[in-house]
């Protein structure tokens, strides 16, 4: 199950989902945290008992991960990262009608923004794979192989056999479909100029980028 319609927790806490929730140094109740959490969960459960597993992938939440986890018993991690390229051009088109009335000046200063949001993320990502030892699994690579995150991530005996990888799944405004990599079609949307920005953004960054197997130069 999710805790909430998208899969992230953090929009049943108002604390969590508000405008500094990208601050490490964020003060939160967590204890507050895992009863809301725990009562999402206890009521879905009354109307669905066999329920095992619960899904929680507030990007946010990556910044006190350690904390949020330490109230609970049983948890599995998985690291999920994304070409920031891909990244950048579907945030700029995400919730924006006009993207493509914007000027080229615009355009520029939304995608510096996202392009470093990505390295941001990415740093703090590959902190905690690091420390914890948490497996990666990145979004191009899951698309090739759906069915390899039952391999990764630590399910209850007898919940990997509830899951099928080449199900029909409904994301975001696309029609329902198999799981399919949408990068080139995302990044088909970004001009000529667009790429260079972002190339010039994340080029002092390149070791970041090779760590998850991505590459400046690739268009």
């Amino acid at each position: 199950m999710f805790l909430q319609r998208r899969g992230e927790g953090q929009w049943l806490i108002s604390g969590l989902s508000e405008k500094d929730r990208w601050d490490p140094n964020k003060e939160v109740d967590y204890r507050s945290v895992k009863a809301a959490w725990l009562a999402r969960y206890q009521k879905k459960k009354r109307t669905k008992p066999h329920i095992e597993v619960v899904i929680e992938k507030s990007p946010s939440n990556m910044m006190r991960m350690e904390e949020l986890a330490s109230q609970f018993v049983d948890y599995s991690f998985i690291a999920n990262n994304r070409d920031p390229y891909a990244f950048c051009a579907s945030s700029l088109y995400r919730r924006r009608c006009d993207t493509d009335n914007l000027s080229s000046a615009e355009r520029k200063t939304i995608l510096t923004t996202k392009a470093n949001h990505w390295l941001m993320r990415s740093r703090v990502m590959k902190k905690l794979i690091q420390k914890l030892n948490i497996p990666l699994l990145t979004y191009e690579n899951f698309c090739q192989n759906p069915s390899s995150v039952l391999d990764i991530l630590n399910l209850p005996k007898g919940a990997a056999e509830t899951i099928d990888p080449d199900a029909k799944v409904k994301v975001k405004d696309y029609d329902k479909q198999k799981i399919i990599n949408q990068n080139d079609r995302q990044i088909s949307k970004l001009t000529d100029d667009d790429i260079e920005h972002v190339r010039r953004v994340l080029e002092p960054s390149a070791d970041l980028l090779e760590y998850f197997g991505y590459q400046i130069e690739r268009f």
